[in-house]
């Protein structure tokens, strides 16, 4: 069975709006999602997601000394307390969360798993739906995307 994962609303967020809210339970076992996720988000219409209540000194340092929204601080400290990866794009908190040591992925990266496991044909076509949905995606990504899909032939 596919890992565990745990995700921020804004992957959340991205996945819905290009139509794929579905596909992390196809990738994954189980999502894992804070209470401050679930507040920011909503609950989610994909079945395999689990919520977990966060209590740790460390989400208020994340919060006030890292500046990081309330999501992206629960989503740290339980990747920091399991050891789980996650999938965040908020570039303070990706930092934040490197620096604690932690596996993270972000939404390009899902799409491109995705699309090495065949459930989307194109991770650049859908990198590029949602730039045209408002979404931050950086010439650079999509070049890497292009780079990265070139590499696998």
């Amino acid at each position: 069975m596919p890992e565990l994962i745990i995700a921020d609303s804004s992957a959340l967020i991205a996945l819905e709006k290009i139509g794929l809210s579905d596909i992390l339970c196809k990738m994954y076992s189980t999502v894992l999602l804070p209470e401050a996720v679930i507040e920011e988000y909503g609950v989610p219409d994909f079945p395999c997601f689990s919520i977990r209540k966060i209590q740790d000194s460390l989400k208020s340092l994340l919060s006030h000394y890292a500046n990081l929204g309330k999501g992206e601080s629960e989503v740290i400290v339980l990747a920091y307390q399991t050891g789980i990866k996650a999938i965040i794009d908020d570039m303070k908190a990706r930092k934040a969360a490197l620096k604690l040591g932690l596996t993270i992925t972000g939404t390009i990266g899902v799409l491109l798993k995705a699309e090495s496991l065949d459930l989307i044909s194109s991770a650049y076509d859908k990198a590029e739906e949602l730039r045209k949905k408002g979404f931050y995606v950086s010439d650079e990504v999509l070049k890497d995307i292009l780079r990265f899909n070139s590499g696998k032939m």
